[in-house]
């Protein structure tokens, strides 16, 4: 029976190949996250299974007990490594520092590469592959660099990498002699860049690293990993590893061996193991969208095969009559279903993989494995046997006498209330989420003009890297190029805020602050909304005099009061409010202080005269360097240093174009079958004099409510998110204007209005002497 049935769905479905083409269209894009999430949970169920051996390989956990209280990390002292060695069932060990980001200079300025220390044997028991290079090196040459494939990418472009010598900030210079081929799939341990665990330990005797190669008690920032001799001696490890326990001043260590392979999904009771990926939560949540959009792809499948019914129930009836069963046509619509979801799949899945390319966030590594084919073919027919069966069952309900008959007297729904409801429901949510997109693409279009029009494409900014800056600052002064400089953690928008409590009339509050020069507002001529500027004369050890923007003063003002002139307790010490600050000119909003902090100071701001940048850089990097020669120069331009917003509103616009699409086809089914049920009252109102433009307007007409009524739900939902938003970036500029809602709601209406139009003005070319011939 399922060879027969597959036979007529395909030869249903290539007859109306253009009904089929729009549900796979419609199924690919509501499919497409879903396929990404469950890609997702595969990449996390891959994770680490490029190891070979991987049932044997350990890495120890260190259980810490303070003051009564256990807590386990997923690191361990290196010196435990030694004694491991000794075990007769312990293969190989691999000790791993974990260094964190440091910046690799480079003329251009720094880039940050995360650095992990380790050892030859490192190749032994990890997947790892050197793709050049020999891994003994680490052992033989302390300043031996090994790079990834990525990561030389990033730093050399094209160029060979091999050979090429690079510095770190605070750890030397040191030269590429491998290359680690980017590993298959996800792992918890990645690597960007690896140094020797000699080079450590000659770090540690020049004070750029902690003293952790020898110490017990300094074990978070390494790992110990080992590869057993069979999968069957982890108990005996964890016996042994008793052994090792140690008392601490304040507290007791002792070890225990965790199986690489349960590492993800993550343990969240496990500290120090970021990389561990999705825990058991997020993947539950992760199976909970999938079903919930599993249930959206169904949704316009379902009102775009109900819009077919009548030019299929005689398909049915004439099934029926010559002997098939109720079973056997619901069977034949499944495999419909089913294999418009296949189909569908197919459109997804090359969507999905441009998608995880250009995206970096979405940029994971997974298998095309037997598991994941078979879960992705699973999830299209879960989807596919959703989706077709209300259809089915309808469908499948139809008699013979009633279809061969009067076809048009039969009703899906015993009730129209349900596709109403079906309308109402997706519609609002499209008008939400249409709101939504209007507003954060109104945010960016703003923003951006804003930052067009008052950030000066002359202006450098120099990141001093916690250094003292006036010599500096003077020297940079003095050249041709330079027209002021100012040293502050402040230009058109915080760049590095800080945080204090602050106390006023009893009333205590949590305030942001950044530190400006005095000569900030004034070289800027920046005009306060009351008050006065920073004294010339302002002290470097003692804090007198802060200014508070337009957000803060009213946050702390009492009622009967101004703020200038009084004086609050700052953290610990009193200081004057002096003047209000304007609220930034970027939009900013959040309550914001001013303060003179020289040792916080983390910028120089620096504006050169036009057309002179690359003299103003060079010039200036050659000064930086001869006062620190250890450290890069980060210099760039201000205007670069805002990302564009071009970009983030062409996914905007991207985004609402496939809300727009789902939505169109999700109503046009249920419009298509509406005017269908309605076509014997259209033609006998044709017949007592109606018009065209009466016709459509009947039908038209209570589609119009129903996205009115939409719209009442919509709405507000829309402005709740848009204020959750506007709370979140803090910016006045997101606007929730009667014309940014208008927009949102409007664009949908008419969207939907025009899906239905195509049916209604169908509708009304009806001939009541076709129609009604058989009454």
């Amino acid at each position: 029976m399922i060879k027969d049935n597959l036979k007529i769905a395909i030869r249903i479905l290539w007859k109306n190949k253009l009904f089929s083409l729009v549900n796979i269209l419609s199924l690919s894009l509501s499919m497409a996250v879903g396929v990404i999430l469950f890609t997702g949970l595969k990449a996390t169920h891959d994770t680490d299974h490029f190891h070979p051996k991987l049932n044997q390989i350990v890495r120890i956990l260190t259980q810490e007990t303070k003051e009564g209280e256990q807590t386990k990390w997923a690191t361990a002292p290196l010196p435990l490594a030694p004694q491991m060695e000794s075990v007769s069932f312990v293969e190989k060990t691999v000790k791993v520092r974990l260094a964190g980001k440091h910046n690799l200079q480079t003329d251009g300025g720094d880039i940050p590469i995360d650095i992990k220390f380790s050892e030859p044997s490192f190749f032994d028991v990890f997947g790892f592959k050197l793709l050049s290079g020999n891994a003994q090196s680490l052992t033989n040459n302390p300043t031996t660099l090994f790079l990834t494939e990525k990561t030389a990418e990033k730093i050399f472009g094209n160029a060979n990498a091999l050979g090429q010598t690079v510095r770190f900030e605070n750890l030397g210079s040191y030269t590429v002699e491998g290359i680690i081929q980017d590993p298959p799939l996800e792992t918890h341990l990645p690597i960007e860049a690896m140094l020797s665990i000699n080079a450590a330990e000659m770090l540690e005797k020049k004070g750029a690293l902690s003293n952790s190669s020898q110490s017990w008690g300094d074990f978070k920032s390494s790992a110990i990993y080992a590869r057993l001799k069979s999968e069957d001696d982890l108990k005996q490890l964890n016996t042994t590893l008793q052994n090792y326990n140690r008392k601490m001043d304040k507290s007791n260590i002792h070890f225990l061996a965790q199986p690489i392979e349960d590492i993800t999904p993550r343990n969240n009771d496990i500290k120090n193991d970021l990389d561990a990926g999705t825990d058991w939560t997020g993947i539950k949540t992760q199976l909970f969208l999938i079903l919930a959009l599993t249930l959206l792809s169904a949704f316009n499948y379902i009102s775009l095969t109900l819009a077919r019914a009548f030019s299929r129930a005689k398909e049915v009836g004439i099934r029926k009559t010559i002997g098939a069963t109720r079973g056997q046509i619901i069977g034949q619509f499944l495999m419909e279903s089913t294999l418009i979801s296949l189909f569908a799949l197919l459109f997804t899945m090359p969507c999905v993989e441009i998608l995880m390319h250009y995206i970096p966030d979405m940029d994971v590594a997974f298998s095309y494995d037997t598991t994941l084919i078979l879960g992705l073919l699973t999830y299209a027919v879960i989807t596919g046997l959703v989706a077709g069966a209300l259809p089915s069952w309808l469908l499948s309900a139809f008699q013979p006498i009633q279809v061969l008959r009067k076809m048009k007297n039969i009703k899906l729904f015993q009730s129209i209330a349900i596709y109403k409801a079906l309308i109402v429901v997706q519609f609002s949510v499209t008008i939400m989420l249409m709101i939504l997109v209007v507003i954060l693409a109104d945010y960016e279009i703003k923003n951006h003009a804003i930052i067009s029009s008052t950030v000066s494409p002359n202006v450098l900014t120099l990141d001093l890297k916690g250094e003292k800056y006036e010599n500096l600052q003077n020297e940079i002064s003095q050249l041709s190029q330079v027209e002021t400089t100012l040293a502050t953690n402040w230009y058109y928008k915080p760049i590095k805020m800080g945080k204090s409590s602050v106390i006023l009339n009893d009333k205590i509050l949590e305030m942001n602050y950044v530190s400006i020069d005095p000569k900030t507002i004034e070289t800027e001529g920046i005009s306060l909304k009351s008050g006065q500027i920073f004294p010339k004369d302002m002290p470097q050890n003692i804090e007198q005099y802060v200014l508070v923007n337009e957000t803060a003063a009213k946050l702390m003002e009492s009622e009967s009061e101004t703020l200038v002139g009084q004086t609050l307790l700052l953290d610990s010490a009193y200081v004057q409010v002096i003047g209000i600050m304007p609220n930034e000119i970027i939009g900013e909003t959040i309550p914001l202080m001013y303060r003179y902090l020289p040792n916080e100071i983390a910028t120089l701001t620096i504006k050169i005269t036009p057309n002179t940048e690359l003299e103003a850089t060079k010039a200036i990097q050659t000064l930086w360097k001869n006062h620190f020669p250890e450290k890069t120069a980060n210099l760039q331009n201000l205007r670069d240093g805002y990302s564009s917003s071009r970009e983030r509103i062409g996914f905007f616009g991207f985004f609402a174009l496939i809300v727009m699409i789902i939505a169109g086809l999700g109503i046009l089914g249920i419009a298509s079958y509406s005017v269908e049920t309605r076509v014997k009252e259209l033609g006998i109102r044709k017949v007592l004099g109606a018009s065209n433009k009466e016709l459509v307007w009947a039908v038209t007409r209570n589609f119009g409510i129903l996205i009115l009524i939409a719209g009442l739900i919509g709405v507000p939902a829309g402005l709740f998110g848009g204020d959750l938003i506007r709370q979140d970036l803090g910016s006045s500029l997101v606007d929730l204007s009667f014309i940014n809602v208008s927009i949102g709601f409007g664009l949908v209406a008419i969207v939907g209005l025009l899906t239905v139009l195509s049916q209604t003005i169908r509708a009304s070319q009806i001939e009541p002497v076709k129609v009604l011939k058989a009454e």
